[in-house]
């Protein structure tokens, strides 16, 4: 049982020349015990902060700690940590139990116990009939099951996994992703999961850290990323689609307050004046607001159909509301086309205000 504490970690490749930032000082604290994950787009260098947990790197500023010790330059081997890869790591040449037994014979324990673990493992992954086969006649699905079950059988401290379900298909995704959550809960092991996919960090992390740029942009719960992002990446990032993020000046007459554009968006914002009085009133915002909380049928602004996406229950509409482009996620029985004029609303208390600037939440 690890505790993981990255400590103002910074990792640069290159030389003055060409420098390349991939981790910018990033702390991080992993709970003993914790599925936490790793999320953002390609290069926002959470793959290397993986490598350097593991070992595999070794940062150019800050300090890495396991519990108390400070393993900032151990070699992975004495970090007990078990990697799982994009790709599944076998030898062709020998059977799915060879594989699997492979750290227990290196570590030269008796043969019973061999067999007897690598029994329970197999059985526990779901792979036992497949154990006196060799990898080349499995599918990659059954492959990276057997990849895991390897990692699984050497009882690391810390667990590794670099997007490990990304090469399966849909079916075996899922059920590879509900096997690694039983799984962390039944052996109460530190996880670290490191993805693109947001379905799969929201649904098997218990805290995700959003990464961009090499920085951590927000470490939280998936409710609170989803509910109270605090910053505009992070709110376009988490959800599907992302959240509308539209630039407004903030305008005060008659005594309210509204969000307005050059091209005629304005909404009424009273409900939230005093808050953004006690703010300095900023003359500037970017109004977020999630798909499924645009309401379609009465409300103050217009909107044009533009495009309509079928998502099972659920339907995308594609909407121009004045010189403003956003999205709405409504049930099925909307009905609505392109070329249609509808009339939406905001969830008021799903309103979120950006600083146009910097991107942070306001309010």
């Amino acid at each position: 049982m690890v505790r993981i504490f990255l400590d103002h970690v910074t990792k640069i490749f290159g030389d003055k020349k060409k420098r390349v930032v991939a981790v910018d000082d990033v702390t991080l604290d992993i709970p003993d015990g914790a599925f936490v994950g790793l999320l953002g787009p390609s290069g926002c260098g959470k793959t290397t902060t993986l490598r350097i947990i593991a070992g595999l790197e070794t940062p150019t500023k800050g300090r890495v700690y396991f519990n108390e010790e400070d393993v900032t330059d151990w070699e992975p081997r004495k970090r007990n940590v078990a990697m799982v890869f994009q790709f599944p790591v076998l030898y062709p040449t020998i059977t799915v139990y060879e594989n699997i037994a492979l750290p227990l014979k290196a570590a030269k324990e008796p043969e019973a116990e061999v067999r007897k673990k690598v029994k329970e493992i197999a059985e526990l992954v779901g792979i036992t009939e497949f154990l006196g086969e060799k990898p080349l006649r499995l599918d990659v699905n059954v492959r990276q099951k057997v990849a895991l079950a390897k990692a699984l059988i050497r009882d690391p401290s810390v667990f590794i996994l670099d997007e490990p379900l990304t090469v399966l298909d849909p079916k075996a995704r899922i059920e590879l992703r509900t096997k690694l959550k039983e799984i962390q809960l039944g052996l109460k092991k530190t996880m670290i999961y490191v993805t693109h996919d947001q379905t799969e960090a929201l649904t098997l992390a218990e805290k995700i850290a959003v990464m961009n740029a090499g920085k951590i942009l927000q470490y939280d719960t998936p409710e609170a990323l989803y509910n109270n992002p605090a910053n505009t990446f992070v709110g376009w990032f988490i959800g599907n689609p992302g959240m509308n993020l539209i630039e407004c000046n903030v305008v005060e007459e008659n005594d309210k307050l509204y969000l307005s554009t050059e091209g005629g968006f304005r909404y009424d914002i009273s409900f939230i004046a005093d808050e953004l009085k006690k703010l300095g009133l900023p003359k500037n915002v970017v109004l977020g607001i999630r798909p499924e909380f645009v309401e379609i049928g009465s409300g103050p602004l217009e909107a044009k159909c533009i495009h309509v996406e079928y998502a099972g229950n659920r339907i995308i509409l594609h909407l121009e509301s004045y010189d403003r482009t956003l999205k709405a996620k409504t049930p099925i029985t909307v009905k609505a086309k392109p070329g249609d004029t509808l009339r939406i609303d905001f969830v008021k208390e799903k309103i979120k205000l950006f600083d146009p600037k910097t991107g942070n939440a306001i309010l």
